[in-house]
């Protein structure tokens, strides 16, 4: 029969999770009420499943086995919650090695003669991502940043402004108020990007409508088609053109900005 190591007492977390034991069979070397919850204690400490049993005395087979079992619904709660507990020491201690580093030894023929600090920068900048996506969330790499050359001196000289005004508001009994800041760069998602570029392109078009005067053939054709339009009456006038006058003499030609005469018409110079 294998023997198991004497449980060693496990360390009180910061978080007790509650939970009801699985009836197991009640054995001296089995998972006993106790053992359970010193493992789920153990576990929310170290976060290592190996670990937690061999703080108890207990193989880690046996220990998925019981989680396994259809009445243990609670244990895998706990289970779980001691989990997230201990994801968060492991949050804190990914924070640390990115702050101090980690210490690496030196060696020089065989013998330690220092220690060399290393920091991991993919470390850093995943823990800036996540853990502060406000300014440096992945959303932020579609963007289009926009700031005035000089925003950064221009809110530090306004913030300074601030707070001696407010010290000296608060130093002769006075309300301080309240104040907004606003950021010194805006960013603009590829969503504002593209409404903006469409924008620009229907006002570009509108200024160059405004803007346009037609060409020489463009007039040419304007006339050619309002003396078409004329002849047919000039057809139908017999009494004018035999008094001497002509339709042509009586018709208002408009203004055109490019007008010039046209050959072999009637249009007037």
């Amino acid at each position: 029969m294998r023997k198991h190591r004497t449980p060693a007492t496990p360390a009180t977390p910061a978080v007790r999770p509650t939970f009801d034991p699985v009836a197991a069979r009640q054995r001296q070397d089995g998972w006993t009420p106790d053992r359970q919850t010193g493992f789920i204690e153990a576990l929310a400490e170290c976060g290592c499943v190996d670990e937690a049993c061999k703080r108890v005395g207990m193989g880690t087979s046996s220990a998925y086995a019981l989680r396994r079992r259809g009445d243990a619904r609670s244990f895998r709660a706990a289970w779980d919650a001691a989990i997230d507990v201990a994801v968060e020491r492991l949050s804190d201690a990914a924070f640390a090695r990115a702050l101090h580093g980690v210490a690496t030894p030196v060696f020089y023929k065989g013998e330690q003669v220092g220690e060399r600090v290393r920091h991991d920068e993919r470390l850093t900048m995943f823990l800036l991502r996540y853990r502060d996506p406000t300014r440096y969330g992945a959303w932020i790499d579609g963007c289009r940043a926009e700031r005035a050359p000089d925003g950064a001196a221009v809110a530090l000289a306004t913030g300074t402004a601030w707070v001696a005004k407010d010290a000296r508001a608060a130093a002769a009994g006075g309300r301080v108020p309240k104040r907004s800041v606003e950021p010194t760069t805006r960013y603009i998602s590829p969503q504002e990007q593209a409404v903006a570029a469409q924008s620009a392109e229907a006002e570009r078009q509108q200024a160059a409508h405004r803007g346009y005067r037609s060409t020489p053939e463009e007039t040419d054709a304007a006339l050619l088609k309002l003396l078409r339009a004329v002849r047919p009456r000039e057809s139908d006038s017999g009494a004018d053109v035999a008094c001497g006058s002509s339709t042509s003499d009586r018709i208002q030609w408009p203004e055109y900005p490019n007008r010039r005469s046209v050959a072999g018409s009637d249009a007037p110079p």
